[in-house]
């Protein structure tokens, strides 16, 4: 392990580069989960085995492709044609399976990320993101006419951005207790994933997207009057 600076302006000198190189001939330079400015070298045999490991664990989270690359990305450009993306130029590449080791549990865990940039699909995932944060307010809307009937005090929904709206969300739920249940203390649990993505069932997923987003359109013509979301194709 191999603790950097955060300076992104150093430059590294050419003969370093020469030894990094030798190095990357058995080893796999990555970083620490949580901690991304301290890097690791793994034994390059670990990391694929690791990697064809995650792969072939998960029963259904990872499907084998018998098209060529070239096809594949073929039909990612007919798609953004055929969806008006065609004004976007994107990465002639696929996103590729990385390793990060999580220090941080105890036994140490293996995080595996799906990275991507600039490639076939950037602009269509970006398209998404774009839609449901301009969803959000609707939601909140949603979420708060839910709350009123079981009168529970609620100024917006409890998704949260980051962790800093907990103590706000905490303190409305305790304005709703009466004084008889503040005598008591209230435990408070959080829950977490250990592999969410890849546990998830697609066309379970897809319902239950189909499901909000006819309330939320529904939720607006009925209130707003309004018919139609009109979202940027670039995020």
């Amino acid at each position: 392990m191999v603790q950097t600076s955060s300076d992104s302006s150093l430059s590294v000198p050419l003969g370093d580069l020469d030894h990094l190189k030798i190095l990357q001939r058995s080893f796999v330079i990555t970083y620490m989960d949580k901690c991304c400015n301290n890097f690791m070298f793994v034994c390059k045999k670990f990391y694929v085995s690791s990697v064809f490991f995650e792969l072939n664990y998960l029963v259904g989270a990872y499907v084998v492709s018998n098209l060529a690359q070239s096809d594949i990305l073929s039909s990612h450009l007919s798609f953004n044609k055929a969806h008006n993306f065609k004004g976007v130029k994107c990465g002639p590449r696929f996103p590729f399976l990385c390793v990060v080791w999580k220090f941080h549990k105890n036994p140490i865990k293996l995080r595996f990320i799906c990275a991507a940039n600039f490639i076939s699909l950037t602009d269509v995932s970006k398209w998404p993101c774009s839609f449901f944060k301009a969803m959000f307010p609707t939601v909140n809307d949603l979420w708060v006419s839910k709350l009123k009937k079981p009168d529970v005090p609620c100024d917006n929904s409890w998704i949260l951005n980051d962790s800093t709206g907990v103590v706000e969300v905490i303190n409305n739920l305790n304005h709703s207790r009466s004084e008889i249940d503040k005598a008591s203390p209230l435990l408070l649990q959080s829950f977490d994933f250990s592999t969410l993505y890849t546990n998830i069932d697609r066309v379970d997923l897809k319902a239950h997207m189909r499901v909000l987003i006819n309330k939320v359109f529904n939720w607006m013509l009925k209130i707003h009057r309004f018919k139609f979301l009109m979202v940027q194709k670039i995020a």
